[in-house]
């Protein structure tokens, strides 16, 4: 199970990365152009967030299935390992809190009536909770700490 809970992971970062990058567009071109905020608009934002919301549910089961929730026990030791830390503390603070800053952004994005600040507030949220997620993917050149993955799983 742990297998392909980390295949499906990895897979789905890029899922993330590419409904994250289209919502992130849509927003800066409606902030540009003045655009009013279409069912494209909401749908992008929809693909965003769903992806999101599914990458941290699935992280979180690998954080249990991993045995990197345990360590929590003990976090002065894991503190001073960077691959161990990493993985328990940073890794999982960091995507979690990108995920929320998108899903704020999302929803005060929705609350709004006026189509200029709905872009505004999805483009400025979408992108510093991508910013932050793509600060903390493993990404390969992290090797140097122990951290770092294949671009996939295979």
């Amino acid at each position: 199970m742990d297998s392909g809970l980390i295949h499906t992971h990895s897979i789905l970062r890029w899922a993330v990365l590419i409904f994250g990058l289209y919502a992130i567009i849509k927003s800066a071109r409606g902030v540009l152009y003045k655009q009013e905020y279409t069912p494209q608009h909401n749908m992008a934002a929809t693909l965003f967030i769903a992806s999101v919301h599914l990458q941290v549910v699935l992280g979180l089961l690998l954080y249990v299935a991993r045995g990197w929730a345990a360590n929590l026990g003990k976090i002065g030791e894991i503190m001073g390992d960077s691959v161990q830390r990493f993985w328990t503390v940073e890794h999982a603070v960091g995507m979690i809190l990108g995920a929320a800053i998108i899903q704020i952004g999302r929803i005060k994005s929705k609350n709004t009536t006026d189509a200029a600040k709905k872009h505004k507030t999805a483009l400025i949220f979408f992108t510093i909770g991508m910013l932050l997620i793509l600060a903390m993917i493993p990404w390969p050149f992290r090797g140097a700490i122990g951290a770092g993955r294949n671009l996939l799983p295979f």
